[in-house]
């Protein structure tokens, strides 16, 4: 999780100044549902909302880039809650069978991500939007907090059937391909949300089986060597092997400058 979500978090009050930090949310959600971002003011949020300018700073030191960070963490925090409620009206046990198993967490990885946002489509695409246009997406966007709880049922639940060397990877994988259909719901009208959520589910099923103890391990050649010297070649105009040669020493040498 970025440093600046972990900030905001420790700004927001729990008792004294609670009722004026999220009638600041609420106005701004509101706005955001209805309006493009880059349109809404932080006047506009500051007059609806009713609280003073010192005020909102004290909770939102970046203004409308923070408040848009602060809305958009609590769908990441609202896809924790409804991962860890569908996992428990299941009735998982710890022996449960693999069979079921697997389904039964792609499916409640692929409802946390895509119930929410179902019911507030309109806002979570613009606060998208609008955090993509301002590089906060990343920031935003954090999953460490749902790969937690995914790894912690597949550790529970799965026992020895998983591979421990595995699971950070499928988990990872997992969350990120399902956040991932879900962004493109957010930026293209044009795909039905229940159509993702069901490529999602597949996709997220297909994955936790691979690291299952008896999967046959990655198909096919897969020979990288991240530190290999050589050979080195450049593509582009015709010209003398010689002339390649002295682009490629002057790279080479720059390289090695810094």
């Amino acid at each position: 999780m970025d440093e600046r979500v972990r900030t905001l978090r420790s700004l927001e009050p729990s008792n004294s100044g609670r009722a004026s930090y999220l009638a600041i949310l609420e106005t701004a959600a509101g706005l955001f549902a209805q309006f493009p971002a880059q349109d809404i003011t932080l006047r506009d949020i500051l007059s609806l909302s009713g609280v003073s300018n010192q005020t909102l700073y004290n909770y939102f030191p970046s203004g409308r880039d923070d408040i848009a960070i602060a809305l958009y963490d609590r769908f990441q925090r609202t896809m924790v809650d409804d991962f860890n409620n569908h996992i428990q009206s299941v009735n998982l046990d710890k022996n449960q069978e693999q069979a079921t198993l697997i389904p039964v967490l792609s499916a409640s990885l692929a409802r946390a991500v895509f119930g929410f946002l179902k019911e507030t489509y309109a806002l979570q695409s613009t606060l998208f939007k609008y955090l993509r246009r301002h590089n906060l997406a990343l920031i935003a966007s954090h999953a460490e907090e749902l790969e937690e709880a995914l790894m912690r049922e597949l550790t529970l639940h799965g026992g020895s059937r998983f591979s421990k060397a595995e699971l950070p990877r499928i988990v990872r994988l997992s969350v990120h391909a399902a956040r991932g259909i879900a962004d493109d719901a957010m930026v293209n009208k044009d795909f039905s949300i229940d159509e993702l959520e069901s490529n999602a589910r597949k996709l997220v099923r297909s994955l936790l089986a691979t690291g299952l103890q008896s999967h046959d391990g990655p198909s096919g050649s897969h020979e990288f060597r991240s530190d290999a010297t050589g050979p080195f070649a450049i593509v582009g105009a015709p010209i003398s092997s010689s002339k390649q040669q002295g682009i490629l020493e002057r790279i080479l040498k720059r390289q090695r400058r810094t």
